[in-house]
């Protein structure tokens, strides 16, 4: 049985990390909630007699927590974004290639990716693949999330009933366009430029709709929006947690909306293009609390412990 150690309750990845766990009778979970419960001496042996160790933690904390891990046996995963951009850690997300799958899997130290990093990488990575799109073509991202995306303390925030009146619609935030999901997005596939991004925070819990619009004429291969939907279904076709909706009738279907919510309590990834023969909007939602969050890890941790992939995600 595989020993796993939760060292910390810090961000989002905690809201959900628990019950996730809890119908594991393969694996031995130990929650660590809090540092001052234990002696100095005692989580330094919690920390090097486990079998991995998931660390939800601020950056800072991971920082000074990581050179107390000394046995080189212990795998970790970092919920934090302190080592996204480090060369020595992997960068948790397995449908980036087999190759990425199959570093993961021999990895001791894995990062896991921000949520809007992941829905952009999951929209531009089989264009950059195929090269059909250049790596230096300007891009532009939108995306909507739930307001659990800031952890405890913001939910708090929106739940209480004498909360400011700003809360009640969408918020944008990364005004000043000097955010770490940029450089982990070229650090990720390869872009060659500071995507413009243009993220909102919005009035429900849980949820995230990442979207890139195209003008088709840019890219490498003229393409019809309808031909990088092909793309896109070849590229995730055997990707259990992509799932890309067809293109023929999917506005219809839908209403003419696509909701933010709509993969709520899901680890699944929804995959839309719409678009003509000028423009391609490329669309993702997801559960930040899932395959955003906690199912990330997850399906990380059982890469990293040999364990099917998708034991305890679908």
């Amino acid at each position: 049985m595989k020993k796993v150690l939760v060292d910390g309750h810090y961000g989002t990845v905690n809201l959900n990390l628990g019950k996730m766990l809890e119908n594991r009778p393969d694996l031995e979970i130990i929650y660590l909630e809090s540092s001052k419960k234990v002696s100095h001496e005692q989580r330094v042996n919690l920390l090097n007699t486990a079998d991995i160790v998931i660390l939800c933690q601020s950056a800072q904390t991971v920082v000074e927590t990581i050179p107390l891990i000394t046995n080189r046996d212990v795998k970790v995963i970092d919920t934090s974004n302190a080592y996204r951009l480090s060369p020595s850690w992997v960068y948790g997300m397995p449908e980036l290639s087999q190759e990425q799958r199959a570093k993961i899997c021999g990895a001791r130290f894995v990062s896991l990716p921000a949520p809007m990093a992941v829905g952009t990488i999951t929209l531009i990575n089989p264009l950059l693949k195929g090269k059909i799109m250049p790596p230096y073509l300007p891009l532009y991202v939108n995306s909507v999330v739930g307001y659990s995306s800031g952890g405890a303390n913001m939910i708090t925030m929106y739940e209480d009933p004498n909360r400011p009146r700003a809360y009640s619609s969408a918020r944008q935030y990364g005004l000043d366009q000097n955010i770490l999901q940029q450089k982990e997005i070229m650090h990720a596939c390869g872009v060659s430029y500071r995507p413009a991004l243009n993220p909102m925070i919005d009035d429900y819990p849980n949820g995230i709709l990442v979207t890139v619009p195209i003008q088709l004429r840019t890219l490498s291969k003229r393409l019809h929006s309808s031909q990088i939907w092909e793309v896109m279904k070849r590229f995730y076709e055997r990707e259990k947690l992509m799932e890309v909706e067809p293109y023929e009738g999917s506005i219809e279907n839908l209403g003419g909306f696509l909701d933010a919510g709509g993969m709520a309590g899901s680890n699944k990834m929804q995959i839309f293009v719409f678009g003509d023969n000028d423009i391609c909007l490329l669309a993702v939602r997801f559960d930040n609390l899932g395959k955003g969050g906690a199912g990330a890890v997850i399906q990380n941790m059982n890469l990293m412990l040999g364990i099917d992939e998708y034991r305890g995600v679908i």
